[in-house]
C-alpha cells in the first residue's frame, strides 16, 4: 500500500511540476517511477534501436499519467502524438499518394513506440513488414525472372513508406526510378523499337516485380501489343519514334475492339467506363499479370478505391467468400443498381450459390416488408456482403440484436 501511495504521489508531482513555480522545482525520475509497474517497458531500453522519445525518459511527452481518451493513456491520438515529433512525415500526408496505413493513423502497425531490435524502430525487418500487407510478395519471389532490387528484398530502393508524389509511392516518377539502375542508351533503344523512352511507362509492359518471362514482361500481352501492331491505338506520329500518344479518347479506342463493353456504357450505373481515365484505371492496355489485362488481381485492384478507410491489416475482413474474385458478384462495367450487382434482384443472386438458405425459416420477397426502410426484405435485410464481426456475414449479433431490429415492442 505504500509503495502504491508512493508512485500515485510521484505521478501527481509530474503532472504538476510546470505549475509549481520558480520558488519551488520539482525534479522527478519518470522512468524511475513508471517501471514500478512497467518492468516490460523498461527493459526495452536495451535494444538496438531505442525511439528518441523514450531514450529521453520523458515519459509524459506522450502518455498522460493520470487518465486520457486515448488507449495506452497517450495525450492524444498516436497520430498527434507522433506528429508531435515528426513533423516531417505530417508534410507527406499532403501528398498526392499516401501509404493506406499512414492515412489511417496507423503509425504503430510498422513502428514500435519504445525499441526495437531494426532501423527506424520498425516492428519487424523492412521485407517481412511489407509482405504482412502485400501478400504478392511471395508470389513475386516464386517467379522465374525476379527483379534484383524484390529479390534482395529492398523496397526502399523503389519505394517510400510514407507519402509521396508518384503513383505507387515510388521515390521518383517512372522512368526516372527505373533509369537509376537501367541506362537509356543506344542499345536500350534498339531493344525497344527505336523509340524514345525517355517519357515512358515501363511498368505498361514490364512488371517492376517478377514475371515468369524474359526481360519481366508481364504473363498475358494485349495482342495489338503482342504483334507489335503500336499504330492500333497510337496515333501516327508514335511510330516514327518519340511520341507515344494515343489516337483518340481512351474509351472510343478499346471501343474499337470491345463493342460488348461499349453496350454497358448505356446502363444506369456505369461510373467506370465514364471516369477520367475510363478503361486505363483498372487495365493495362500492353500486358498484365492477371486475366482481362486487370493492373492487378481483383481483390486489390479494388481495394484501391473501396474500403479506403479500413486500416489496411483488416482489409482481408472485407474479402466477402474467400478465393471468389469480386466479379462474382459484381459487374465492373455498369449495372442497373447502385452496388453494380450481376443480379438486380439481391435474393436470385444469393440462391444462385446458396439454393437451400431460409428455405425453411426468416420469410423473404415482396409481401415481407422490412419495417426500418418500408422495403421488401431480402438477403441484405440480415446479412452483409462485405466484412462481419458474425457469423455469416450477419449485420448484428444473432443472440439478440439481429433480431430487435424489427422484433420491437
Amino acid at each position: 500500500m505504500t509503495r502504491f501511495i508512493l508512485i500515485i504521489a510521484s505521478l501527481w508531482l509530474i503532472a504538476t511540476a510546470a505549475n509549481i513555480g520558480s520558488a519551488q522545482v520539482v525534479t522527478v525520475d519518470q522512468p524511475a517511477v513508471c517501471y514500478n509497474c512497467h518492468d516490460d517497458i523498461q527493459e526495452l531500453q536495451n535494444k538496438k534501436h531505442v525511439h528518441g522519445a523514450f531514450a529521453s525518459g520523458e515519459c509524459s511527452n506522450c502518455h498522460n499519467p493520470h487518465a486520457s481518451r486515448h488507449a495506452s493513456l497517450l495525450n492524444s491520438s498516436v497520430q498527434a502524438t507522433c506528429f508531435q515529433c515528426h513533423d516531417e512525415i505530417k508534410d507527406q500526408t499532403e501528398l498526392a499518394n499516401v501509404h493506406q496505413p499512414v492515412a489511417n493513423g496507423e503509425c504503430l502497425s510498422c513502428h514500435d513506440p519504445h525499441a526495437s531490435d531494426f532501423n527506424h524502430v520498425l516492428k519487424q525487418s523492412p521485407e517481412t513488414l511489407c509482405a504482412s500487407c502485400h501478400e504478392n510478395v511471395k508470389e513475386w519471389l516464386a517467379r522465374a525472372n525476379v527483379h534484383p532490387p524484390v529479390e534482395a528484398k529492398e523496397c526502399s530502393d523503389c519505394h517510400v513508406p510514407h507519402g509521396s508524389k508518384y503513383t505507387g509511392l515510388l521515390k521518383k516518377a517512372v522512368p526516372t526510378v527505373c533509369f537509376d539502375c537501367h541506362d537509356n542508351d543506344a542499345s536500350f533503344k534498339k531493344t525497344h523499337k527505336g523509340y524514345d523512352l525517355s517519357s515512358a511507362d515501363c511498368t505498361a509492359c514490364h512488371d517492376p516485380h517478377s514475371s515468369k518471362n524474359r526481360a519481366l514482361l508481364m504473363a498475358n500481352q494485349h495482342p495489338p501489343f503482342e504483334a507489335g501492331e503500336c499504330g492500333s491505338c497510337h496515333s501516327k506520329s508514335a511510330t516514327a519514334g518519340g511520341s507515344f500518344a494515343i489516337s483518340g479518347e481512351v474509351d472510343k479506342i478499346c471501343y474499337g475492339c470491345h463493342d460488348d463493353i461499349k453496350e454497358s456504357s448505356h446502363l444506369k450505373y456505369s461510373f467506370h467506363l465514364k471516369a477520367d481515365g475510363s478503361c486505363l484505371n483498372c487495365h493495362n492496355p500492353h500486358a498484365s499479370n492477371a486475366s482481362t489485362l486487370l493492373s492487378s488481381d481483383q481483390k486489390n485492384l479494388c481495394m484501391k478505391c473501396h474500403f479506403t478507410d479500413v486500416p489496411s491489416k483488416e482489409k482481408s475482413e472485407y474479402i466477402t467468400h474467400p478465393g471468389q474474385d469480386c466479379t462474382i458478384c459484381h459487374t465492373p462495367h455498369g449495372a442497373n443498381n447502385a452496388r453494380y450487382l450481376a443480379n438486380d434482384n439481391v435474393t436470385d443472386l444469393c440462391n444462385s450459390c446458396h439454393e437451400d438458405a431460409h428455405k425453411n425459416s426468416h420469410p423473404m420477397g415482396e409481401k415481407v416488408i422490412d419495417p426500418r426502410n418500408g422495403k421488401p426484405m431480402n438477403c441484405l435485410s440480415c446479412h452483409k456482403m462485405h466484412g462481419s464481426g458474425h457469423e455469416y456475414y450477419l449485420a448484428f449479433d444473432p443472440d439478440m440484436d439481429l433480431c430487435i431490429q424489427c422484433h420491437k415492442k
